[in-house]
């Protein structure tokens, strides 16, 4: 029973990995001067390297700084990017490693905080256009 409730997690936090990806494409696309990130989904399903989409995404760490936006939300992109990096690097982990609870922890508590960052820039942004 515990190995098919790790299993199960293993795959939603998998697929929320995944998702955070999405969510994290929709809200660069959203930045004044927009970012577009390569697809994961199709990169994968097309046999591409996840290597190229690894590294574009690190790249949008440089290209945020040049953003014009606030001090507050290049740390609050910067922080969201670097704890989607952690969710991923750790579900890969338990790909190879097995799915130990402290792994799936690490991934969900990553995906969590992920969550506030980007609630904090999608708040601030409907603050901005309120004003």
């Amino acid at each position: 029973m515990a190995d098919h409730d790790s299993r199960e997690r293993f795959l939603a936090l998998g697929e929320a990995v995944i998702g955070a990806y999405a969510y994290i494409a929709s809200l660069l696309e959203d930045l004044p001067i927009p970012v577009i990130i390569p697809d994961i989904v199709q990169v994968a399903e097309e046999g591409g390297d996840l290597a190229d989409v690894l590294l574009a995404l690190n790249r949008v760490r440089a290209v945020v700084e040049d953003e014009p936006i606030s001090e507050y939300h290049r740390r609050a992109f910067e922080h969201m990017l670097l704890d989607w990096f952690a969710a991923y690097e750790i579900i890969t982990l338990v790909r190879v490693a097995g799915p130990a609870p402290w792994r799936l922890d690490v991934v969900e508590f990553a995906l969590n905080r992920l969550v506030t960052w980007a609630e904090v820039i999608e708040n601030d942004e409907q603050d901005d256009d309120e004003s």
